[in-house]
């Protein structure tokens, strides 16, 4: 498998901690881990495979560092690379944005000639409703730390199976 590149952002540590999850998911593959506070276009641009991480801060709102980051994100050239997003969120304090930053970096992302891989099943999951839902799907891996804790290994194993076969 090509390098991957995973970038995330992190306030509390918990999508740090999820993003250390996946990486020991990945044997034999160079991964490389970017807090999006130091990275640049460069430093996405050199990877064909990148997952891109961050939480869900209330309604609709990404993690401060991960916002900053957009413009990098979108003024990078992604052309034909695979995208993988996860994002971590509390389904059951916020049921009505749940896990939203999917969404909103897929959306930044859509139209710009990516390929996104890592499309998650809703099932087992208890919300009202997420901007991060197409086709009846999540268009990545939902992570919630807060109410669903015990299922998170499972999910992230599953997700990350699926990125083996697909991120190639």
């Amino acid at each position: 498998m090509k390098p991957v590149g995973i970038f995330y952002g992190s306030t509390t540590g918990k999508t740090e901690k999820i993003v250390q999850h996946i990486k020991d998911q990945f044997h034999n593959t160079c991964i490389d881990i970017y807090n999006v506070k130091n990275a640049s276009e460069k430093d996405l641009e050199k990877y064909d495979n990148i997952i891109l991480g961050t939480s869900t801060w209330g309604k609709a709102e990404l993690q401060d560092d991960f916002k900053k980051f957009l413009p990098v994100l979108q003024n990078a050239n992604l052309k034909g690379k695979k995208i993988a997003i996860f994002g971590v969120g509390d389904s059951s304090k916020y049921p009505v944005s749940f896990a939203d930053s999917i969404g909103i970096i897929f959306e930044l992302l859509e139209g710009k000639g990516v390929i996104f891989v890592g499309e998650f099943s809703i099932k087992g999951y208890e919300f009202e409703s997420s901007l991060s839902i197409f086709n009846n799907s999540f268009v990545g891996l939902p992570i919630d730390e807060d109410s669903d804790c015990e299922l998170n290994k499972a999910r992230i194993t599953m997700w990350t199976d699926m990125l083996k076969v697909n991120l190639n």
